[in-house]
């Protein structure tokens, strides 16, 4: 048997923020976003003549590594390892249900 997968996306405008928003909205110091910056654990996307900006993944990853210091005490090199792991992990699932809906593995 064979189903069929409806997405219905909405498509709403990216916002982006500036590095001083996204230390209020994550509420970590701007030297840590960026640090994660450099390792490439957030994006950020550069804007001529501006300071970088932050998407709201980024600003989503910035709270989840916030959140992993301030309740499970982890450190910097901890997070960026945990949060490659979560995304490398995502991408994964992407992929499997990728070849599940293509009928090439059983669900």
């Amino acid at each position: 048997m064979r189903y069929t997968r409806i997405r219905i996306e909405q498509t709403r405008a990216i916002v982006y923020y500036s590095e001083q928003e996204a230390a209020e909205i994550s509420r970590l110091e701007i030297t840590t976003i960026r640090h994660l910056y450099a390792i490439q654990v957030i994006r950020g996307v550069e804007v001529a003549g501006e300071d970088r900006r932050y998407s709201e993944e980024d600003i989503a990853l910035l709270r989840r590594a916030r959140r992993l210091r301030d309740d499970l005490d982890i450190n910097l090199e901890g997070i960026e390892v945990i949060l490659r792991l979560s995304a490398r992990l995502e991408a994964l699932e992407r992929e499997l249900d990728e070849y599940r809906s293509s009928g090439n593995i059983l669900p």
